[in-house]
C-alpha cells in the first residue's frame, strides 16, 4: 500500500465515530503531516498509548491520560512515560494542551473533544476501531503520521504477523459459548459490535452475550444464568474469578460447574481490549476455547517474543508469567 493510500484510509477512519458509539464528527480535517516527524505528542486515548510505544514514540509523549495505577506494566516497562503531563481523559482542555506545545494530539473518535481542540488550533488525530482490520489500519495510519523508519517497520511487521495469527484461528459456528466479563461488581459484559466479540469468534467460540451490543454493558446475574455460558473469561481487574465457585448463584452456571473460568492476562494494556496486544489475546484465547487449558511454556515464549519483536522490550520469563497470571509488575524493593 502506498503512502497516499494509507493517508486516505487513515483520514476516512477519523470520521465514522457514530459507528463506535460516539458522536459523528462532520467534516473534521485530517491531521496534518508535518515536514518533520512530530516531536511532541499528546495522547488522549488510553489504549492508543500502547500503539505509540510499539511504534517507538514513547519518548515524544509530553501528555497522556494513562496513569500508573491503571496501567502499571506500561509505566514499569516504559519509564519515560512518567515524565509526561497527566491529563484528565474526561476533560481534555484546549488551553492545557496548547501549553504543552504539541505537534500532534490523539483523541478517541467516540469522544466529543476533537472538534473543540481543532478549533483551538491543535493538530488532532481522532482514533477508534472495533474490528481487527480497522485496528491494523489505525496502526498503519499512526505510523504514517509519526514519519519514522522504526514506526513504518514495526507497523508493517505487526500487520504481517497479526494476519498470520488470525489466519490460524478459524471461526467455528458450533463453538463453545464464551462470556467475557469486564466487571463483576457492578456486573458488566462485552457484547457484539466490539473487538472482544471478534477475538472470541476468532478463537473458535461464540459470544454468549446474545442481544448485548457494545462494550462494558450492565447486565443482571439472571441474564447470565439464562445465557449459561460454557466458558467465563474475567477481565484482569474485574474481580476474583475464584470467588464465583463459592457463590450460590454463579455456581449454577455451566462454566463455573465445569471449572472453565479464566482470568484474562494483561500487559502494557489489557490484552482483551483495544491495543496491539490483541495478537497475544487471540493466541491465548484460542487455547482456552479449543483445549480448555494454556500451554504455559509455549505461551511464555510467545509473550517474550512479542514484546521483543514489536516493542524492543526484553521481558524476563518471570515477568511474562506475571502477565499471563494477570498480576502487576513485581514491587521494586531497591
Amino acid at each position: 500500500m502506498t503512502l497516499s493510500q494509507l493517508l486516505k484510509r487513515f483520514s476516512v477512519l477519523t470520521l465514522p465515530a457514530a459507528l463506535l458509539g460516539g458522536a459523528l464528527f462532520i467534516s473534521l480535517p485530517a491531521p496534518v503531516a508535518h515536514a518533520a516527524p512530530p516531536g511532541r505528542i499528546v495522547e488522549g486515548w488510553y489504549a492508543h498509548n500502547a500503539t505509540l510505544i510499539m511504534l517507538g514514540a514513547q519518548d515524544r509523549i509530553v501528555g497522556t491520560v494513562a496513569r500508573p495505577a491503571m496501567l502499571p506494566w506500561m509505566f514499569h516497562l516504559v519509564p519515560e512515560l512518567a515524565e509526561a503531563e497527566t491529563l484528565d481523559p474526561g476533560n481534555l482542555n484546549a488551553e492545557e494542551l496548547l501549553a504543552l506545545h504539541p505537534d500532534l494530539v490523539f483523541v478517541t473518535s467516540s469522544g466529543h473533544s476533537a472538534g473543540a481542540l481543532i478549533r483551538a488550533g491543535l493538530n488532532v488525530a481522532p482514533e477508534g476501531f472495533d474490528r481487527f482490520d480497522t485496528m491494523l489500519d489505525c496502526v498503519d495510519g499512526t505510523a504514517t503520521l509519526l514519519q519514522t523508519p522504526i514506526a513504518a517497520k514495526r507497523a508493517q511487521a505487526y500487520r504481517s504477523a497479526f494476519l498470520q495469527v488470525i489466519s490460524q484461528a478459524p471461526t467455528n459456528p458450533q463453538g463453545p459459548r464464551v462470556l467475557h466479563v469486564e466487571s463483576l461488581k457492578p456486573l458488566r459484559v462485552d457484547g457484539d459490535d466490539s473487538i472482544i466479540d471478534q477475538w472470541i469468534r476468532s478463537a473458535g467460540g461464540l459470544n454468549a452475550a446474545q442481544g448485548i451490543h457494545g462494550n462494558k454493558q450492565p447486565v443482571s446475574i439472571e441474564q447470565v444464568l439464562s445465557w449459561n455460558p460454557d466458558i467465563l473469561i474475567v477481565a484482569a481487574n474485574a474481580g476474583d474469578p475464584e470467588a464465583l465457585k463459592k457463590d450460590p448463584v454463579w455456581s449454577k452456571i455451566k462454566a463455573v460447574q465445569s471449572g472453565r473460568i479464566y482470568r484474562n492476562p494483561t500487559g502494557l494494556f489489557p490484552w482483551d481490549r483495544y491495543g496491539p496486544e490483541l495478537m497475544l489475546q487471540v493466541i491465548w484465547a484460542r487455547q482456552i476455547v479449543q483445549t480448555g487449558q494454556v500451554n504455559v511454556p509455549a505461551m511464555i515464549r510467545s509473550i517474550r517474543s512479542f514484546y521483543h519483536d514489536f516493542y524492543g522490550i526484553s521481558l524476563s520469563a518471570d515477568d511474562a508469567q506475571r502477565m499471563l497470571d494477570a498480576l502487576p509488575p513485581p514491587t521494586d524493593t531497591h
